[in-house]
């Protein structure tokens, strides 16, 4: 199982891809590294009215099937986050 990592800085005007497409499920770790802002979580269209809320400080593990891709957007300013990507 191949593991990847890093840090990404998300604004509010595109969604920021977390993963590339896998022909393998992947699970995905993601941290909101901020101390004030919420970050939104889903697909492509993600939005801060239609998108998974993850508090400040607070993290969240999401298994995707095969070529799904996660993306990730903020509501205010820029938001910086981790994660660590896992083949299965």
């Amino acid at each position: 199982m191949a593991i990847v990592t890093g840090q990404l800085s998300v604004g509010t005007a595109t969604p920021t891809q977390v993963n590339q497409p896998n022909v393998n499920p992947l699970r995905v770790h993601i941290h909101n590294n901020d101390n004030t802002n919420f970050l939104f979580i889903g697909n492509g269209n993600v939005s801060s009215s239609n998108g998974l809320i993850l508090s400040k400080q607070d993290s969240i593990e999401i298994v995707l099937n095969p070529n799904e891709i996660l993306y990730l957007i903020s509501s205010v300013g820029t938001i910086q986050t981790s994660y660590l990507v896992q083949a299965e």
